[in-house]
């Protein structure tokens, strides 16, 4: 007769390795979910005018200073669509990153869960994040910079969850 104790002897383990993933991935997306839910409610209240105006400002000071201040200056300006273009669609960024974080925390529930669908979920969303600033503020150095920041991290998570992908079913 078998112990009815001993049930969980038999399921599959899962791998501390990927534990510890799905507990940053929680954090990670947890974290965007509630900083884009903030931003899709406080985008109304942002004064582009304003602050376009201060942008302005920061950039009369740096010109003529020579040096690094031009480089900056000139970085700075060519870059000033790419903010305008943030500004006006704030808030269609923000539904967007919110929608995209919730797929990647329901991915890492399923993976967390030992289902492989998890896995594509989670590449899925962690790449089109990656492109939801470039489609509305197109490819500025400041976007790009952040892509490829952002990359980093999102490729390297892939990457150490498919060396588990032989644990999930």
């Amino acid at each position: 007769m078998e112990n009815p104790f001993e049930t969980q002897a038999h399921e599959q383990q899962r791998p501390t390795f990927l534990l510890v993933l799905c507990i940053l991935t929680f954090i990670g997306s947890g974290w965007g979910i509630l900083s884009s839910l903030v931003s899709v409610f406080t985008a109304g209240f942002m004064d582009g005018n304003m602050q376009m105006e201060q942008f302005s400002t920061t950039m009369g000071s740096l010109e003529g200073a020579g040096g690094f201040a031009d480089v900056f200056s000139n970085f700075m300006s060519s870059s000033m669509e790419m903010i305008q273009a943030t500004i006006l669609h704030a808030r269609e960024i923000a539904i967007m990153q919110v929608v995209l974080y919730v797929v990647s925390l329901l991915g890492a529930v399923l993976m967390f869960q030992l289902r492989r669908i998890g896995f594509y979920l989670y590449a899925a969303a962690q790449i089109l994040l990656l492109f939801i600033l470039p489609y509305f503020a197109g490819f500025a150095p400041m976007v790009l910079a952040g892509m490829f920041f952002g990359a980093f991290w999102a490729l390297s998570f892939i990457v150490l969850y498919g060396l588990n992908l032989k644990s999930l079913k």
